[in-house]
């Protein structure tokens, strides 16, 4: 694997703006207007927003394509997985630590680990990494990879950590089935040919995380999602939104409810059907007892049901202890170049001498300065 220690003083960590994150705020929401009380019972106008958000253009910059081969990239070849970019602030203000991330089974073990990602210029940047580039817990289908993107090149954006969907914010908001989602990834029959051109595709919440099979033989916390996928979609970033009036829990008070938008997770998996192949007749008011799936001929299809791993375990994988020990490492890199984050100074810490110079100059202000008149 790359050391990134070796790498630092080229390029130790990305500069980015608010832009290139991905946040509630971006969201395009329809408002409507909700009449609130405050805590004297006084009534007063609030535009909550409602339904299903405009998405931003900066939400498809999130994906990135990735493929078995330079060539495979450079062509644009029908074959490989989606991945995603997340940032995590550095010790300079400026500055963020990213990382791609996508699943085991598509950059590690079916070699899918090199990575594309769009220009400004219209053009794409390959970055040609090999499955020993990738970093991975072997108890889930997770890969990531630290990488420096150049903001003035690469048109992208991140998903901050901040905005991770974790046990606490689940159990807090209650997030679980009926909740709107929607992922960002790569249709392969039409993901823009020689530069990424990600899908969206929507669903709910299914289940709550259970333990579920993965491709690496381990069983794993998934959500299920009823959301349609195919290949090429795993390593995909899926998001959970509510807005005010979808809490059915409200009653009549929909629109009290609160605006929810998180990273839930990354998806991994599709649970397939299987469709007997035979004759059918069809007979006015017969209802067929046979099963789906029977001894004989078949055709394996998908069900629309999906599996996703929840944030908290892209989390843990970002965290291992290799990978803080290389941010913070870059971090120290960063503070001896001078670029540490300033740091507020206690009135106590000021020198006495100006801490002198401040109360005269306090003092001189009060005494110039006209009484105003009293009044009766």
């Amino acid at each position: 694997m790359t050391d990134l220690n070796k790498i630092a003083g080229d390029r130790p960590a990305t500069r980015y703006d608010w832009e290139n994150q991905f946040t509630f705020d971006k969201l395009e929401f329809a408002k409507t207007p909700c009449i609130q009380y405050s805590s004297s019972g006084t009534p007063w106008m609030k535009w909550v927003p409602v339904g299903m958000p405009k998405i931003p253009k900066n939400t498809l910059d999130v994906a990135c394509y990735l493929y078995s081969s330079r060539e495979d990239a450079e062509s644009g070849r029908e074959f490989g997985g989606s991945g995603f970019f997340v940032s995590i602030p550095t010790s300079v203000p400026e500055h963020i630590h990213v990382y791609a991330v996508t699943n085991w089974h598509v950059a590690v073990q079916g070699g899918a680990s090199v990575l594309r990602i769009n220009r400004h210029d219209g053009g794409a940047d390959i970055f040609d990494m090999g499955p020993e580039d990738w970093f991975f817990d072997p108890r889930f289908d997770i890969a990531v990879r630290p990488i420096a993107l150049d903001t003035s090149l690469h048109k992208f954006s991140t998903v901050p950590m901040q905005m991770f969907a974790s046990r606490e914010r689940i159990e807090k908001s209650e997030i679980g089935p009926g909740d709107d989602v929607f992922m960002v990834g790569r249709f392969v029959d039409h993901d823009g040919g020689a530069v990424n051109s990600p899908s969206v595709r929507f669903g709910n919440i299914s289940t709550r995380p259970t333990q579920v099979r993965q491709p690496n033989g381990k069983d794993a916390e998934s959500y299920c999602i009823d959301m349609h996928s195919r290949s090429g979609y795993s390593g995909s970033p899926v998001f959970v939104y509510r807005t005010a009036g979808q809490d059915l829990t409200q009653g009549k008070n929909l629109a009290l409810g609160t605006a929810e938008f998180l990273f839930l997770g990354i998806h991994y998996a599709q649970f397939p059907e299987m469709w007997e192949i035979g004759e059918f007749q069809k007979r006015p008011g017969a209802h067929s007892t046979v099963p789906l799936v029977t001894d004989g001929k078949y055709v394996k299809g998908l069900s629309g049901m999906t599996l996703a791993l929840p944030a908290w375990l892209v989390e843990e994988v970002i965290n291992m202890p290799k990978l803080k020990s290389q941010r913070e490492a870059i971090d120290s890199h960063l503070s001896a170049r001078g670029h540490a984050r300033p740091q507020p100074i206690a009135e106590a810490d000021i020198p006495e001498a100006e801490a002198a110079q401040k109360r005269d100059a306090a003092l001189s202000r009060a005494l110039n300065t006209a009484p105003k008149p009293r009044t009766a």
